[in-house]
């Protein structure tokens, strides 16, 4: 018994051997490869800038998966992008309004692509004017398949359709999701369908200002689902006319002041707000947005947000 070894050294030892040879193993698993590369990947793949120069970088990888340096050489080129592009950098043209488009490396037979999203400093106005039919600005998020600009009564809109498959409820996002202290206006339209209404509406810092439809109520709320600070009021509005739909947060020390404003297209803008909330756990930012639940056509134009 005297000669037998006690089991915490045994498993001290074991510990100690496993970790040297792990530390051994380390910069062999980090070896670069020099297979050809059969696969590339530009970083960073998604980009957002208000203007400044975008760096982007290839990377290649082997039939196994791992890095490797033998590249060949990389051909550049931009779709959608306006400015110009030199050595790994993409610069936008300071005259181009806010968009969004795609860089593309390529090496032989393999491809990378990457998008980059030019956002410029607000104020941003949009009346739809210069957008392609049946397109969207290509800069938002979450408008692709769900919204198109159309013609009506002889201009062009944003057009919100009932969907085929999915939800008819959408949020769409303008610009950075670290945006505050702005606001943010929008005319807007709702349309009937037998028994069937739509609701409409705008986002900010993470709030909704709804128009909702069957209801026939106004609506600030930050979550759909769980409505801890929302505030409703009764708001009748009819299908087929026009209305300006306004919206500001004001982020008060640990609260948040959240007011929107509707009235007519056309008429005078009321002095007062139509209906203000407060949030004791504030959203501090958030991008400025558009919203619909379209169980019919909702309709959008003469889009404005600013300082």
């Amino acid at each position: 018994m005297k000669n037998c070894i006690p089991l915490y050294v045994i498993l001290m030892v074991c510990v100690l051997s496993v970790g040297c040879a792990s530390k051994e193993m380390a910069p062999e698993l980090m070896s670069m490869s020099t297979a050809p590369a059969v696969s590339l990947l530009i970083t960073p793949a998604e980009t957002l800038t208000s203007g400044d120069p975008v760096e982007l970088n290839v990377i290649g990888f082997d039939a196994d998966g791992k890095q490797t340096s033998a590249i060949g050489a990389i051909e550049w080129g931009l779709i959608g992008l306006v400015g110009a592009f030199e050595d790994g950098t993409f610069t936008p043209d300071k005259s181009a309004e806010a968009h969004a488009g795609t860089v593309t490396a390529q090496s032989g037979d393999i491809k990378a692509t990457a998008r980059v999203r030019v956002v410029p400093p607000l104020p941003w106005t949009e009346d739809f004017e210069t957008i392609e039919l049946e397109k969207i600005p290509t800069h938002w998020i979450g408008a692709t398949g769900k919204f198109f600009v159309r013609e009506k009564d002889g201009g062009k809109v944003l057009v919100k359709t009932p969907v085929q498959r999915g939800l008819n409820r959408s949020n769409v996002y303008l610009g950075p999701s670290t945006m505050k202290d702005y606001q943010i206006q929008v005319d807007l339209m709702g349309t009937k369908n037998k028994r069937r209404l739509p609701d409409l509406g705008l986002i900010a810092n993470r709030y909704t200002l709804d128009m909702q439809g069957r209801h026939q109520r106004l609506q600030i709320r930050s979550w759909a689902s769980d409505l801890r600070m929302a505030k409703t009021i009764d708001f009748p509005w009819e299908t087929d006319v026009w209305y300006t739909m306004k919206m500001m947060v004001e982020i008060m020390d640990d609260k948040a002041i959240i007011r929107g404003k509707v009235w007519k297209t056309g008429e005078s803008e009321p002095a007062a707000w139509t209906i203000t909330a407060e949030d004791p756990l504030p959203n501090r930012e958030g991008s400025p947005g558009i919203y619909g639940y379209s169980a019919t056509e909702i309709y959008y134009d003469n889009l404005k947000v600013w300082y």
